[in-house]
């Protein structure tokens, strides 16, 4: 996670990098036009901050920089896949060279992932743009406009790390479940953290008892959310709680009063 959101923040701070060079000294060129008259003209300040930003976009979302996104994300996959390494035979299988499932899985969060890094420059910008023009118009001096500029940094680098600390959790749960589905365990036990960042949800499924035993599911009949939607373990936002597999054993006993 921690080499991953260093990845995310460098490219936040490569798009304020572009923002204050370009976009900036715009602001302070047009300010004496702008502060005296917020009706910008067709060929004005506002047609010339929309073309510079337009320019910008499309820098950040250019074939070069999705490629560069891609990168970023196989090279984080590949490395969740190296944590997993010292437990991959756990389950008596080496699922990743042996399941089409499991790497068409690593595929897809490839490719999620890819789609997040690029969409932290989109979001970013579009942003940026609200900012400037809204305050152009509003005929807000350039400190003014600078400092809210240099907030909404401040909201995309924490939005970089959520992707980080989400995505980690994301794919660590989905290496661990094809794991364990494709060494055959048929159930899991739901384990949440243990502290009071667990949602409040996620602690009721881990301590139902279940026909199945406490916190046991399926991984074809899985618990609900409170919207009534099939959750996994890991899999909502900033959710800590993991899958542990069970045995056909385990459940059996459970159900024979031994458990």
């Amino acid at each position: 996670m921690v080499r991953y959101n260093a990845a995310l923040q460098r490219i936040a701070r490569a798009v304020r990098k572009d923002v204050d060079e370009v976009i900036v000294p715009l602001v302070k060129q047009y300010a004496p036009e702008y502060v005296q008259d917020s009706t910008p003209t067709l060929d004005g300040w506002a047609d010339t901050i929309a073309r510079a930003l337009q320019f910008l976009l499309g820098k950040w979302l250019s074939p070069p920089a999705r490629q560069a996104a891609e990168s970023i994300a196989s090279d984080f996959v590949k490395s969740q896949i190296r944590v997993n390494s010292r437990g991959r035979r756990s389950f008596g299988i080496d699922v990743f060279s042996n399941s089409q499932q499991a790497r068409d899985y690593l595929e897809a969060a490839t490719f999620q992932n890819a789609m997040l890094i690029t969409s932290i420059p989109a979001q970013y910008l579009e942003q940026v743009q609200n900012i400037v023009m809204t305050n152009m118009r509003a005929g807000m001096r350039p400190s003014y406009i600078e400092q809210q500029l240099v907030a909404q940094f401040g909201v995309t680098a924490r939005r970089a790390k959520l992707i980080a600390r989400d995505q980690t959790s994301k794919v660590q749960a989905g290496i661990n479940e094809r794991k364990q589905r494709a060494a055959g365990f048929e159930y899991f036990t739901w384990v949440d953290s243990h502290d009071q960042r667990v949602r409040h949800r996620h602690r009721e499924i881990a301590n139902e008892v279940t026909e199945l035993g406490k916190g046991v599911y399926r991984w074809t009949d899985l618990p609900l959310n409170d919207k009534g939607e099939p959750i996994k373990p890991g899999f909502e936002i900033n959710c800590r709680c993991i899958a542990k597999a069970t045995t056909q054993a385990q459940v059996d006993r459970f159900k024979a009063g031994k458990g």
